[in-house]
């Protein structure tokens, strides 16, 4: 097998420990016994636990964030705002894999905050990556509304909170599905740079 695919098979039998079983329970060894391979060879690709948790956080929000685009992208003649609220709705966790998506971002983050040393870098690099991905689609959608003097950074920011919050509230219960995109329609309809009616 090539070392590519090796490594991969380590990191999807790692993704699979973490969210069945929790990030308290991926270690090295643990990661070496689902992908049926031995410890040394974890090591090898990965050198660390810590090196093993941005592994697999990077390779998950990648896939998650590139399934969300590429339904939204196949979608021709959409304007900026529409691309913008789908993708928005995407990240909620309606799905099974938007659940186990939401589910283990949330052990990330409490782990981040718990043990800094050992999964803050990664955590938010991660965010990093979805913070550039929103700043750049309400760009888009404030110059197509005509609205250029506005801060993205910091629309995104707000978004990315709303999100987060949205995405626990279901998870738990408090709110269903339906409501929950409901409530993403009503936060982006609220901002003076979202044309809902923006050309398509």
């Amino acid at each position: 097998m090539a070392g590519e695919d090796r490594r991969e098979q380590i990191l999807v039998a790692a993704e699979r420990v973490a969210t069945v079983d929790g990030l308290e329970a991926l270690t090295m060894r643990s990661a070496a016994a689902a992908a049926e391979v031995s410890l040394r060879l974890v090591q090898y690709y990965f050198h660390s636990k810590a090196g093993l948790l941005d592994a697999v956080l990077t390779r998950f929000s990648e896939r998650g964030y590139a399934d969300s685009r590429s339904r939204i992208d196949a979608i021709a003649g959409a304007s900026a705002a529409r691309r913008l609220q789908m993708f928005a709705r995407s990240v909620l966790p309606t799905d099974d894999e938007g659940r186990r998506f939401h589910r283990l971002g949330v052990s990330f983050a409490s782990l981040a905050i718990r043990e800094p040393d050992l999964a803050q870098a990664a955590y938010r690099a991660n965010l990093a990556v979805l913070e550039s991905v929103l700043t750049h689609m309400i760009g888009q959608a404030a110059a197509e509304s005509g609205s250029d003097r506005i801060d993205a950074v910091a629309e995104a920011r707000l978004l990315m909170a709303a999100l987060h919050g949205l995405g626990t509230m279901t998870m738990v219960g408090q709110i269903d599905e339906i409501e929950a995109a409901a409530l993403v329609d009503r936060l982006l309809l609220g901002r003076a740079w979202f044309d809902a009616n923006g050309r398509s």
